[in-house]
This record gives structure tokens, C-alpha cells and sequence, in this order.
């Protein structure tokens, strides 16, 4: 392998695996949303009535 497509290599693997590390560091903080945003509280059965 050339010293770029080496490079090239280690830059895919970092962002990919660091975003996956990244993402389950996060989700473990804050497993749950702590507020919904307004307008989300119908149900199915009053939409369809």
C-alpha cells in the first residue's frame, strides 16, 4: 500500500470508530429524552374520530 491510500486508511477508521464511540459515550449520558417538543401529545384515537 502507498503511504497515501495508509493515510486515507487510518482517516476512515478514526472517523468511523470515533463516531461509534462518539454516539455510545452520548447515549449513555443521556439514555432518554428528557423533554418532548409541544404538539406531540395526541393519540391515534382522537386523530381518527
Amino acid at each position: 500500500m502507498t503511504p497515501i491510500a495508509i493515510t486515507f486508511l487510518t482517516l476512515a477508521l478514526v472517523i468511523i470508530w470515533g463516531g461509534l464511540i462518539g454516539s455510545t459515550i452520548f447515549l449513555s449520558r443521556r439514555p432518554e429524552v428528557e423533554e418532548y417538543p409541544a404538539g406531540g401529545e395526541d393519540s391515534v384515537h382522537e386523530r381518527l374520530e
